[in-house]
């Protein structure tokens, strides 16, 4: 049976870090339907794909979260892309393209995002996982032995 505490990635948008108590990804392709007058079938054109987006509900908890939420909130608002990763999808470039904080008086602490993200690379939710770092670096190294290698 899985393990699914060890298998999960830490989140993170740009160095911060954070939990994630919700995500979901909305993605699809963009059609055009064909209908003729009278007719009884539907011609589908394909267009591409529509623009993929990351929904995220996360936390920051502990004595800072207070100053995590603003370097988050930062990072956020910074222009362009940063590096996006999330516990079960792995790492991708991410715009934030909104978000809301939520503090409750109740919940000293706690101060939670709803944040929207759209991936630099739309490909139909295609990430970077550590997995493919790591091979491709061994990859990489095994390469330039072998050249190296050739020398001597």
């Amino acid at each position: 049976m899985r393990d699914w505490k060890k298998t999960l990635r830490p989140a993170s948008f740009s160095g911060v870090s954070f939990f994630v108590d919700y995500d979901e990804l909305t993605a699809g392709k963009r059609l055009a339907l064909h209908e003729v007058a009278g007719g009884r079938q539907t011609v589908v054109e394909e267009l591409g794909l529509s623009t993929s987006v990351y929904d995220v509900t996360l936390y920051l908890l502990g004595d800072a979260s207070d100053a995590q939420a603003q370097a988050l909130k930062d990072v956020m608002l910074a222009p362009g892309p940063g590096f996006l990763m999330l516990p079960m999808d792995g790492a991708m470039m991410a715009t934030a393209q909104g978000f809301r904080r939520t503090r409750a008086k109740d919940r000293f602490g706690y101060v939670a995002f709803d944040a929207t993200f759209i991936p630099a690379v739309n490909d139909g939710g295609a990430v970077l996982s550590l997995g493919d770092v790591t091979a491709t670096v061994a990859a990489g190294i095994a390469a330039a032995a072998s050249q190296f290698a050739r020398f001597f």
